[in-house]
């Protein structure tokens, strides 16, 4: 490990992490080529707008009605074993996916029935994932193991998108989603191999009392109430706008699935040089300087509304990246250390529903909306939403009052 480095370095060193960190960077490379190959493989059964968005729609679905048992069950039980069988559900979703693919009988129905398990287990892993990372590391390098983490979309996308790209054009989108059914055994390897220290005994309670735990955790942090609400924004409006929109403007006049692999793994460079520099910020406000920092994100969806041409959109696309792998890494350990260690999955079960709450409605109304109101108008939308979040977020004063955990260890 370089030692340009040294903190990077020093949370590798940490095993239980360490394989965390293995696991999660290949399931983010297999995500970054099945965010293209999904897109696409739809396209080529019905090319429609509608029956994307529906897809997509079918894997948030379960992830919002299951996110609180999810958090609730990440807290009782041993969130190892449930990431554990989360990755393996997932890989045979991915697998039957493929396999559906290649030989010529995937349908819409086929398809939303497998994201739609997908997302049950993704359900189960998201908490559970936000309660184990600080237990793989010790305290003192928890920030740069939470951006070190945040890196790994990063590499993945900038990695995978281009790999995503190649393997579409040269095996269909089927040769994509099975090596992303692949990458999900590898995370399983690590898991399995993780020390058995990083699990949580549950105290004597009962459900309902959990959920109670949970959500007064959640609500009595006002900051953290206003920064789910301002990422349901996200939900509602600019992810659809970009993994609906996206792919079906890259098709029609950039180029196909490479440029939409271009465009994604842009993304990911930004993602890997932010993530590179959270490791050395430290913000007396760490919410307010999260958020102000993405401040030039929408610019890449305005290019993409107004038709920019392919080349203008690489450079707005590594910004784009860059600032919110900052953010990231700022927003999620100050969350981490400012909600208690046995309420944390739940916690974050309840800021995650708000944050997907809207995201299936989004997935489903994206469609129409294009269609009403056209295609650049809806990425305007998305843009205007993101402004909007900071905007929020940054005028609540319970978040510009939480300081760094050297003033505020709350």
């Amino acid at each position: 490990m370089s030692p340009i480095f040294p903190e990077l370095s020093g949370c590798l060193r940490e095993r239980p992490f360490r394989l965390l960190f293995i696991g999660q960077g290949a399931s983010v490379l297999g995500d970054a080529m099945a965010t293209i190959a999904v897109a696409f493989a739809v396209i080529d059964v019905t090319g429609s707008k509608a029956d994307l968005g529906r897809v997509l729609m079918a894997r948030t679905i379960p992830l919002v009605i299951l996110l609180i048992l999810g958090g609730v069950i990440a807290d009782r039980l041993p969130r190892r074993a449930l990431m554990l069988g989360s990755d393996l559900t997932r890989f045979a979703c991915q697998a039957a996916l493929a396999a559906l693919l290649f030989s010529g009988n995937a349908t819409i129905a086929w398809m939303m029935a497998l994201m739609a398990v997908y997302g049950t287990a993704e359900a189960l892993f998201r908490p559970a994932l936000s309660g184990l990372t600080p237990q793989t590391v010790s305290a003192p390098r928890l920030q740069e193991a939470m951006a070190l983490l945040g890196m790994t979309p990063a590499v993945g996308l900038a990695t995978g998108a281009v790999l995503g790209g190649v393997i579409v054009a040269a095996l269909q989108p089927a040769g994509a989603i099975a090596l992303d059914a692949a990458t999900f055994a590898v995370s399983a390897v690590c898991l399995v191999r993780m020390d058995a220290s990083t699990r949580v005994v549950a105290t004597p309670s009962t459900f309902l009392s959990d959920l109670r735990e949970g959500w007064t955790a959640f609500r009595s942090r006002s900051w953290l109430v206003v920064v789910s609400i301002g990422e349901t924004l996200y939900s509602l409006f600019v992810m659809p706008a970009i993994f609906v929109l996206g792919p079906f403007i890259a098709d029609e006049r950039l180029g196909g699935a490479t440029a939409w692999a271009t465009i994604i793994a842009s993304f990911g460079v930004g993602l890997l040089a932010g993530g590179l520099v959270a490791t050395r910020i430290r913000p007396r406000r760490p919410l307010v300087v999260a958020y102000l920092v993405t401040l030039p994100f929408p610019l890449w969806l305005v290019l993409l509304a107004i038709g920019a041409p392919l080349w203008t959109l690489v450079g707005p696309c590594i910004l784009a990246g860059g600032v919110i792998a900052v953010s990231q890494a700022l927003l999620e350990p100050t969350i981490t250390r400012n909600v208690p260690a046995e309420l944390r999955s739940r916690a974050s079960s309840y800021r995650l529903l708000g944050s997907l709450s809207c995201q299936p409605l989004g997935f489903a109304l994206v469609g129409p909306i294009a269609a009403g109101i056209g295609t650049s108008l809806a990425l305007w939308l998305g843009a205007g939403a993101a402004l909007a979040n900071i905007a929020l977020v940054v005028g609540t004063p319970s978040v510009r009052a939480i300081r760094s955990p050297a003033e505020n260890f709350d």
